[in-house]
């Protein structure tokens, strides 16, 4: 999953690429950069811990 560096929206799209590299735009808040955040959707952790046993 993609999301945008500024306002962390995952309304990210790829507007450009080639020679210069993948470049993206938000529709949240316009950014437009090659920057973005990707996660997986198995390493997102949900806020609570899991219980182990020893």
């Amino acid at each position: 999953m993609l999301y945008c560096p500024v306002c962390k929206s995952r309304e990210i799209f790829p507007v450009a690429g080639g020679y210069m590299g993948q470049v993206y735009l938000c529709k949240n808040c316009k950014y437009r950069g090659s920057f973005v955040l990707e996660v997986d959707d198995d390493t997102v952790e949900t806020g609570e811990e899991k219980d182990t046993e020893k």
